[in-house]
C-alpha cells in the first residue's frame, strides 16, 4: 500500500498537466500558433515524465531487495540527474513556446492596413 501512495502526487500532477496540455492544444487549434502546440506537448510530456520517474524510483526501492543501500542511492541519484536534465529541456521548450505565444502577431479581418510604399 505504501508503494501505491507514492504514486498519488505524480498522478495528480499528471492529471493537471494533462488538463493544461489539452487547454494549450485547444489554443493551438483556435489561433494556429506554434507556441501553443509546443506548450501543449511540453505539459503532456511533463506529466508522463513525473509518473515514469516515480515508477523507476519505486522499482528501485521496493523491488530490488538484494541491492545494497549504496547501489540504491547511486541509482536513484543517477535517475534523478537524468530526469532533471530532461526537465531543463522541457523548461527551455516551454519558454520558447511562451515567447512564440506572446510575440505572435494576429491580423484582425476588420482592420485595413495602409499600403506599404
Amino acid at each position: 500500500m505504501v508503494e501505491l501512495t507514492t504514486y498519488l502526487f505524480p498522478a495528480i500532477q499528471a492529471l493537471f498537466c494533462t488538463i493544461i496540455g489539452i487547454v494549450w492544444l485547444v489554443g493551438f487549434f483556435r489561433h494556429r500558433n506554434f507556441g501553443f502546440l509546443l506548450l501543449g506537448f511540453v505539459a503532456l510530456a511533463e506529466g508522463v515524465t513525473s509518473l515514469v520517474r516515480q515508477a523507476i524510483i519505486n522499482y528501485i526501492i521496493y523491488h530490488q531487495p538484494y541491492a545494497s543501500a549504496t547501489a540504491r542511492t547511486t541509482t536513484i541519484g543517477t535517475v534523478s540527474m537524468v530526469i532533471l536534465g530532461i526537465y531543463v529541456f522541457y523548461w527551455v521548450a516551454a519558454g520558447l513556446g511562451a515567447i512564440l505565444v506572446v510575440f505572435h502577431r494576429t491580423d484582425s479581418p476588420g482592420i485595413q492596413h495602409p499600403p506599404v510604399s
